[in-house]
């Protein structure tokens, strides 16, 4: 018996030929001269293939389509359990299949380990998220005190390997902070490029229908901001304010709603979430909220809710219909004053620290600028992640 490893296409199979003291001549010979041997040359074909029906395979030997969605699945929920256990999202970086360290037939992740956690902490919690996905940790290799390496298969099929590597002068994070800033629609170009320039991931939220809507997308999905729709809905006392035809009221049907959120994504392609612009009357009718995340649901849109309403039933409503929601926590500037943001940033950083995570909401102002500048290198030495707000949404994070 004679194993023999063959690659093609980048994928890995095993293939058993018994040759014993059948010699390739005699094959030939027992399977009809040269006609034989171009038949045998194509079952051989279609086995590395995978066959007609199996389709194509992907490098670990699976059906590409059952390959992708394994990997969909696990690398979501191992990014999750490393955040957990305290790196931050930079430290989990694949590692190029023509690196030194790749690999054409394994996808392979490196996990940057700060030095004030155990590798063995990280180990359970990626091996414990493998098992939950339906995956197995088929071999873990201790390269050194520094560095662990782990192998992940999928129906016995090895699909990843996980580099556990000490970075001894990082630190693990202690809370995560997500920033959104309202308003979008309205702001100057040079406004926009200034938070643009800002050292920190955040999110910006768009008002439809504005002056400069179409403007302020265009440079910020240029800059690779993360948008999401600013909605107006009906405040508590609607006749002071004409949000025109163009926003949520309590009476609003749902076919509207429907009209709204898609002429809202036409203006905001891209935007994977919403949150209200006012909207005390609207946020606190629950039944305008269950027509509401119903919608949202269909248009796979998670909700932010801006609270500004205590009554606001938009996160049981958000609940029921299965759709992904978080709550603003503080308001960065609820005053255009130097220091009342002051105060603000401060509660943010105490927050942070007592619950592990805050959602803050700012507006596109130049003072507002200015403290965020000043802000977020305190909120690193602190040990805190600057993170999208999609990375707080109910259901992944502990409130």
């Amino acid at each position: 018996m004679r194993e023999e490893r063959i690659r093609r296409g980048g994928a890995r199979l095993r293939l058993r030929l018994r040759l014993d003291e059948v010699t390739w001549r005699r094959v030939a010979q027992i399977a009809g001269g040269a006609l034989g041997v171009a038949a045998l040359v194509f079952v051989l074909g279609q086995l590395l293939k995978g066959g007609p029906a199996g389709g194509p395979e992907g490098p670990a030997g699976l059906p590409e389509a059952e390959q992708a969605a394994w990997s969909a699945r696990l690398e979501p929920a191992l990014r999750t359990a490393a955040t957990g256990s305290g790196l931050r999202e930079e430290w989990i970086v694949p590692v190029p299949a023509d690196a030194p360290e790749g690999d054409s037939l394994l996808t392979v992740i490196e996990f940057r380990v700060p030095g004030d956690v155990r590798l063995e902490v990280l180990n359970l919690a990626l091996s414990r998220a493998v098992r939950e996905q339906g995956g197995e940790v088929t071999r873990g290799i201790e390269r050194s005190d520094t560095r662990v390496e782990l192998e992940v298969a999928w129906r016995s099929r090895p699909t990843h390997r996980l580099i556990l590597q000490r970075y001894s002068r990082y630190r693990r994070v202690t809370g995560r902070v997500a920033v959104i800033i309202d308003d979008w629609g309205r702001a100057d170009e040079s406004l926009l490029w200034a938070f643009a320039d800002l050292p920190a991931p955040w999110t910006a939220s768009v008002i439809p229908g504005q002056p400069r809507t179409a403007e302020n997308v265009q440079g910020l999905t240029a800059r690779r901001i993360p948008l999401m729709i600013h909605l107006p809905m009906q405040p508590e006392n609607g006749e002071a304010w004409d949000l025109g035809t163009d926003a949520v009221y309590v009476d609003t049907p749902a076919e509207r709603m429907t009209e709204l959120l898609t002429e809202a994504l036409r203006q905001i392609p891209g935007a994977h979430g919403l949150n209200n612009h006012m909207g005390s009357q609207a946020t606190a009718d629950s039944g305008t909220m269950r027509t509401f995340m119903r919608e949202l649901q269909e248009h796979d849109l998670f909700f932010l809710d801006s609270v500004t309403t205590a009554a606001s039933t938009a996160a049981e409503q958000a609940d029921r219909a299965g759709v992904r929601w978080a709550r603003r926590d503080l308001f960065i500037d609820p005053e255009d004053d130097p220091a009342v943001i002051r105060t603000q940033l401060g509660l943010a950083l105490q927050r942070a620290a007592e619950r592990g995570s805050v959602i803050l909401i700012g507006h596109p102002r130049p003072l507002t600028l200015e403290a965020l500048q000043r802000w977020i290198p305190q909120v690193r030495d602190r040990g805190l992640e600057f993170v999208t707000v999609d990375r707080l949404l109910q259901g992944g994070r502990e409130r």
